[in-house]
C-alpha cells in the first residue's frame, strides 16, 4: 500500500470513528479512546510512530548509571508528527536527547529511536516534555530539544533540559561508560527564550523586579541549594504575581 493510499485510509477511518462515536457513544468519552481505537484497528505494526531506527547501545556501565533519565521503560504518551499515541512504553536517553520506545512490549530487544523531529511531545510519570527545537529557538545560549515543562503561564513559561554527559572511566584495569547529568533553566518571557544560570541571569531580564529577586534569594538561599528546580520554580511563580 502507497503512502498516499494508506493516508487516505487514516483519513477515512477517523472520518468513519467521528460519525459512529457522536451518534452511539455518551458526552463522556474521552478523545483519547478514539486514538485508542484507531490504533487497534489499524494494527501497531502500520502506525507512523513505530517507523525509525533501531537503538544500537553499546555502553559498558557500572552500577545502572545508564544514558537513560528514567529508570526503566514506562508507560507514556507521545505526539509524533501531530498524532497522539497512548500508552506507549518509552523510555528517555538524555544523553543524545533522544526519545526511546518498545513497540513490542518490554522483552522487546530492538527498541526504536523515534525521529526527533517529528516528537511534538511526550506525557510520562505525571510531567509533560516538549520539543522546543529544532527551528523555534533563536537564542544561542538555549539549546533546542525536549524540556519538562514545569511551570507554564501568560507571563512567562519555565522549563527544565536535562542531559548527561558521557566520558570514560577505568575501574579495576577495565573501562566502563560513565555518564553526569547535568541540568539547565530556561524561561520563556516576552517570546525570547532565556537561560537561568544564576540572580545575575535573572535581574538582566527582569530589571524592574531587581528588589524582589534579591529579596528571594536572601529569604531562600538554603533551599536554592537543596532543591534548585523547586526554587526556580517558586521564584517564577511569585514573580508572576507582581509582573505587570
Amino acid at each position: 500500500m502507497t503512502a498516499r493510499r494508506f493516508n487516505l485510509l487514516k483519513f477515512n477511518l477517523y472520518s468513519l470513528i467521528f460519525l459512529v462515536t457522536y451518534t452511539s457513544q455518551s458526552q463522556n468519552d474521552t478523545p483519547t479512546s478514539l486514538h485508542d481505537w484507531y490504533d487497534s484497528k489499524v494494527g501497531k505494526e502500520n502506525l507512523d510512530i513505530n517507523n525509525g531506527k533501531i537503538l544500537l547501545n553499546y555502553d559498558i556501565i557500572l552500577k545502572n548509571n545508564d544514558r537513560f533519565y528514567f529508570q526503566n521503560y514506562t508507560l507514556g504518551s507521545v505526539v509524533y508528527d501531530n498524532q497522539l499515541y497512548n500508552n506507549v512504553l518509552l523510555n528517555y536517553d538524555i544523553n543524545n536527547d533522544d526519545l526511546i520506545i518498545k513497540p513490542n512490549g518490554e522483552n522487546d530487544k530492538m527498541p526504536i529511536v523515534l525521529n526527533k523531529s517529528k516528537v511534538n511531545s511526550f506525557y510520562v510519570n505525571g510531567k509533560n516534555y516538549i520539543n522546543l527545537g529544532y527551528n523555534k529557538i533563536s537564542n544561542n545560549e538555549v539549546v533546542p530539544g525536549f524540556y519538562e515543562e514545569v511551570f507554564l503561564n501568560n507571563n512567562m513559561n519555565f522549563y527544565i533540559r536535562h542531559i548527561k554527559d558521557k566520558r570514560q572511566i577505568i575501574n579495576e584495569n577495565l573501562v566502563f561508560d560513565d555518564f553526569t547529568e547535568i541540568t539547565s533553566y530556561i524561561i520563556l518571557y516576552k517570546n525570547q527564550y532565556y537561560k537561568i544560570t544564576n540572580k545575575k541571569s535573572l535581574t538582566t531580564i527582569f530589571p524592574e523586579l531587581k528588589k524582589n529577586i534579591n529579596e528571594f534569594y536572601s529569604n531562600n538561599s538554603s533551599f536554592e541549594k537543596s532543591n534548585k528546580a523547586k526554587f526556580l520554580e517558586d521564584l517564577f511563580k511569585y514573580l508572576n504575581t507582581i509582573i505587570k
